[in-house]
C-alpha cells in the first residue's frame, strides 16, 4: 500500500474516532475500540448495521431454541397445546427479563444450581 493510501486510512480513522469521542465521549471511543478489536469488524461497517445483524441473530436463536424446546416437551413429556402455549408465554417472559436487564444469565445459572443442583455454563467464543 502506498504511503498516501496509508496516510488517508489513518486520517479517516482519526476522523471516525473524533466523531465517536464527540458523540459518546472517551468511554464511548474506548468501547468502540474494544468492540472493533473483539469482532474484527472494519470501521467501514457502521455500528448500527452490526447491531441490527446481532439483533437478528439473537431473534433467530430464540426462535430456534423455542422450536427445539417445544418439540422436546411435546415428544418426551406429552405436552399438548395448552402447556406448550403456557411454556411459550413463560419463555417469552424470561427472555424479556434478560433483554430488559431485570436478570442476568449468571443469575439464571446460579438459581438453577441452587434450586436444582444442575451446573450450567454458557460456552464463550472469545
Amino acid at each position: 500500500m502506498s504511503r498516501d493510501k496509508i496516510n488517508d486510512a489513518r486520517v479517516a480513522g482519526m476522523i471516525y474516532a473524533l466523531g465517536i469521542a464527540k458523540e459518546k465521549g472517551i468511554e464511548g471511543l474506548e468501547e468502540e475500540i474494544r468492540f472493533r478489536n473483539i469482532t474484527k469488524v472494519p470501521i467501514t461497517v457502521k455500528r448500527e448495521v452490526v447491531d441490527e445483524a446481532i439483533n437478528r441473530i439473537k431473534e433467530c436463536t430464540v426462535d430456534t431454541v423455542t422450536i427445539l424446546a417445544l418439540m422436546t416437551l411435546k415428544d418426551e413429556f406429552g405436552f399438548g397445546n395448552k402447556r406448550l402455549n403456557q411454556f411459550i408465554e413463560r419463555f417469552d417472559s424470561k427472555t424479556d427479563c434478560l433483554v430488559e436487564g431485570y436478570t442476568t444469565w449468571q443469575e439464571q445459572i446460579d438459581t438453577i444450581k441452587a434450586e436444582n443442583g444442575i451446573e450450567l455454563k454458557i460456552r464463550r467464543n472469545d
